[in-house]
């Protein structure tokens, strides 16, 4: 009886010890992760694009060291021939990613960017994303963000780059239908991008608004840079603004297309060693240097006297014959790649030597 009774005790106590299987943790509600508080959306490229920022918390405010992904969720509403008033709130979940092997999104500096592709026209979207850990517990819902979809409208052609002073204008032709070939009824104008050599163009446009215009003049670029610009045209569909698919790509390099002011105050004086010169320096910042041309007076032709720019305000003709009269003329250059140069100076002239004077010692 003494011995039933010790193996019944020990059994019971492997089982109240367990058999060494564990089960799956789970993680308090204070430590999920904290919602995603800023999820925006806007139409580009044919879809919907949705961007947040990663959350940076838990719950309960602790640092968030332990997420794994998000997942994101979408309610569609068609918009023929009316929504249903009310609509049941159904929302499907349409993407998971996963934060160690993201795939299909962008990821750039805590900004999460992922494009919902799978839109169909005349439907209204709302969307919201879930973080969640490694338990897979997932936080709040985000807030609840809407937005309409249609039918992009149509690129603009004929898409030109002209150069202007330190600057570049674009100009454009619009087409006043959509993808499909039906003709907007709600144009809104152009966005405009720009990248730099190497680079991807921008999500964001270099317009604040949509442009009605069919130009834009570019001022804030570098010199001898080069630039790529790509037009859309965007359409308000029930307050939605849709972006249709790029013009062609057009590129440029901006140059200072002014030239300098015309040199000023050219004097000529003889000395024993030729014709010296002096001038007043250009005002530009950016002058080079300066080309000297001279003639004879019988001469109709200039020759240049300098085979480099000149970079200070003086020059001696130690070529000059003391027994002829010279006729010398300026011109300013300045430092951009097209070396601009500026009209003539005034010519000064400079007579021929004395005989008196030229015996003397």
């Amino acid at each position: 009886m003494t011995i039933v009774l010790f193996f019944t005790l020990f059994l019971i106590s492997l089982g109240l010890g367990g058999c060494g299987m564990k089960g799956s943790p789970v993680a308090p509600d204070s430590t999920i992760p904290a919602p995603v508080s800023d999820l925006q959306l806007w139409p580009k490229e044919g879809g919907i694009f949705l961007r947040w920022t990663v959350p940076a918390k838990n719950m309960d405010g602790s640092r968030l060291t332990d997420l794994l992904g998000f997942r994101v969720f979408r309610q569609a509403l068609p918009l023929a021939p009316a929504p249903c008033q009310p609509c049941p709130a159904t929302f499907e979940p349409v993407a998971e990613i996963d934060m160690d092997y993201p795939r299909g999104v962008r990821l750039e500096r805590g900004i999460v960017l992922w494009q919902d592709k799978a839109v169909s026209p005349q439907n209204e979207y709302t969307y919201f994303v879930q973080a969640y850990n490694l338990y897979r517990s997932p936080g709040p819902e985000s807030k609840r963000v809407k937005i309409f979809w249609d039918d992009p409208p149509a690129a603009p052609t004929k898409v030109n780059l002209h150069k202007e002073d330190r600057a570049l204008k674009i100009t454009w032709e619009p087409v006043p239908f959509l993808v499909n070939g039906q003709e907007m009824a709600d144009f809104k104008g152009f966005n405009i991008y720009r990248r730099s050599q190497g680079e991807l163009f921008s999500l964001s446009p270099l317009n604040a608004d949509p442009i009605p215009d069919k130009e834009y003049w570019d001022g804030k670029v570098e010199l001898g840079k080069p630039y790529f610009y790509e037009m859309r045209t965007v359409r308000n569909f029930r307050g939605t603004l849709i972006e249709g698919p790029s013009s062609a790509v057009v590129q440029g390099v901006p140059e200072k297309r002014l030239p300098p002011s015309i040199p000023t105050g050219l004097v000529a004086v003889r000395q024993q060693d030729g014709v010296a010169l002096r001038w007043d320096k250009n005002p530009e910042p950016d002058i080079a240097g300066y080309n000297l041309y001279r003639r004879e007076k019988e001469g109709k032709e200039s020759v240049p006297m300098n085979p480099r720019l000149i970079t200070e305000n003086y020059f001696l003709d130690g070529s000059a014959d003391l027994q002829r009269a010279y006729f010398y003329r300026l011109q300013a250059v300045d430092s951009s790649p097209s070396g601009n140069e500026s009209d003539f100076s005034k010519e000064v002239e400079v007579a021929p030597e004395s005989p008196a004077l030229g015996s003397r010692k």
